[in-house]
């Protein structure tokens, strides 16, 4: 059985824990990174949709220097322009996004053009695979595997970036090539694994409000 004391580890975890999107150029150990995947590996999934496929979750390691990740940084920079186009097409018959995605126009056009703060060479990329079943769960099942990641990057001391553009790379054949997976039959998402450069942000809480019902 857990005690209190384990619950306020946990409540102190949970308020600790920050996306980073700067990082030194210290690389994390082979050891350590295995450890954090490891807490993804658990996680909760799809098992029905996925039980034929096996493996079915793959996890894929970068470490800083690797001739790989230019590619991917080239790969997302065009990938931020093709959801530029998509995201334009959805303003023309969807108001709010019409008010209220300026910024996020112009932080995907800097990145279309000029990359994205980690890339080229971040410390330790980790590229997450989940199988797609019939409920397209796998996006659920990365969320899991990420918040897994998150809480045990941060108990060991080490700052975590998520990637969500990774999301974006479905079907991108140029992508999918990179790891011998086929197009559009496999979830994404990614995570930088690392120690932060410069400060560290106040936390920031996302407003809400708890309704008793």
């Amino acid at each position: 059985m857990f005690t209190k004391e384990d619950a306020a580890i946990l409540d102190k975890v949970l308020e600790t824990r920050w996306t980073c999107r700067f990082f030194t150029d210290e690389v994390p150990s082979k050891e350590d990174v295995e450890e954090i995947i490891q807490a993804g590996i658990i996680s909760p999934y799809a098992s029905v949709a996925s039980k034929e496929v096996v493996p079915f979750r793959h996890f894929y390691v970068f470490f800083k220097g690797d001739p790989r990740l230019p590619v991917i940084g080239e790969i997302l920079k065009k990938q931020t322009a093709i959801d530029i186009e998509n995201l334009k097409e959805e303003q023309k018959t969807n108001e709010y996004l019409r008010d209220n995605s300026e910024s996020l126009l112009n932080m995907w056009k800097n990145g279309a053009e000029h990359g994205f703060p980690v890339f080229p060479d971040p410390p330790c990329l980790v590229v997450i695979a989940e199988w797609r079943g019939a409920r397209r769960a796998e996006r659920q099942s990365l969320a899991h595997m990420l918040q897994n990641m998150w809480l045990k990057a941060t108990v060991m001391n080490y700052d975590f970036g998520i990637w969500s553009i990774f999301e974006s790379l479905v079907d991108n054949q140029e992508f999918c090539d990179l790891f011998g997976l086929p197009a559009g039959r496999y979830g994404f998402h990614a995570c930088v694994i690392g120690h932060h450069k410069g400060e560290v942000p106040a936390p920031h809480h996302a407003t809400a409000e708890i309704h008793w019902m």
